[in-house]
């Protein structure tokens, strides 16, 4: 059982929208004999538009795991690892943050039908120098 300094040294290592990916991928790294934690999964499951607010539902794994649990991710097909480890191509910086919706489109929608409407896309974007690119 982890108290709650454990919690403090635990990595995230993949997201996902819905709480039965995350699961998956929990129960194949056990498998691996990489232990696994499902964080934020009961938020999303009281209402599936919490998802998108709270960054979705997150696989975390223990410091020392982080290595391998990378390795696993690396070599399984199905699961792209956090982008922690991208860089971005016009700086070179390792700050990279994923964009969900499209920020522009959202606020001109706002402005015209007083609704956001959010819509979908799937960018990195670096943190040092505001660079978008599609991954």
């Amino acid at each position: 059982m982890l108290c709650d300094n454990d919690l403090a040294q635990m990595k995230t290592i993949a997201t996902f929208y819905r709480p039965e990916e995350a699961h998956l991928l929990r129960m194949r790294l056990e498998a691996a004999g990489i232990e696994a934690f499902v964080q934020d999964e009961h938020m999303v499951q009281m209402d599936v538009f919490y998802s998108n607010v709270i960054g979705g539902v997150r696989v975390q794994v223990a410091d020392e795991d982080l290595a391998d649990a990378r390795e696993y991710l690396v070599a399984d097909a199905g699961v792209s690892p956090e982008p922690d480890d991208v860089r971005c191509p016009q700086c070179g910086a390792t700050g990279v943050e994923t964009e969900r919706f499209s920020k522009r489109l959202a606020f001109l929608s706002l402005l015209l039908i007083s609704f956001p409407l959010l819509f979908f896309r799937r960018r990195l974007r670096c943190n040092t120098c505001l660079h978008t690119w599609k991954p």
